[in-house]
């Protein structure tokens, strides 16, 4: 039998698909996570945003990630995140507009979560605190729920 030798394209394609499939699992656990966490969201009337109300990232050192969106005043939200286990610390705060931290998650462990009503409408920022992640690279999941009134 007479082997083909590779050709550049060919070993493209394979590094694509390699690159496509690492991290799938961990991005699953974080989401799964997340669906846990927010359960509580979903059955007391909050419905997920979209557009900036929902972010996403990895990691493998400590540090903080700061996420930017608009909520209106005197709307309820709850805020939930997730991270796979081998996030050593991941939390939450929220500043409101003028730079001042008005919020900090209520739960600990990899799945923080925050029931917020803004005392006035802005530019909010939710400060995403991770500790070292103890595997190759943690990823985490964030989202925005409202509710109707």
């Amino acid at each position: 039998m007479k082997r083909t030798p590779w050709r550049l394209g060919d070993l493209a394609t394979v590094v694509l698909v390699l690159v496509a499939g690492c991290g799938r699992a961990e991005w699953r656990e974080a989401d799964a996570r997340l669906n846990e966490t927010a359960e509580a969201a979903r059955a007391g009337g909050y419905a997920p945003m979209s557009g900036p109300h929902n972010t996403f990232g990895a990691f493998r050192d400590s540090g903080t990630v700061t996420w930017r969106m608009h909520l209106e005043a005197h709307q309820p939200y709850f805020i939930a995140a997730a991270c796979t286990a081998a996030c050593e610390q991941f939390h939450f705060s929220v500043r409101e507009p003028h730079g001042e931290i008005v919020a900090t998650d209520t739960a600990t462990g990899p799945s923080p979560r925050l029931q917020f009503t803004p005392p006035e409408e802005g530019d909010f920022q939710v400060l995403i605190h991770h500790g070292r992640c103890a595997a190759e690279q943690c990823r985490f999941v964030a989202q925005v729920y409202s509710k109707s009134q």
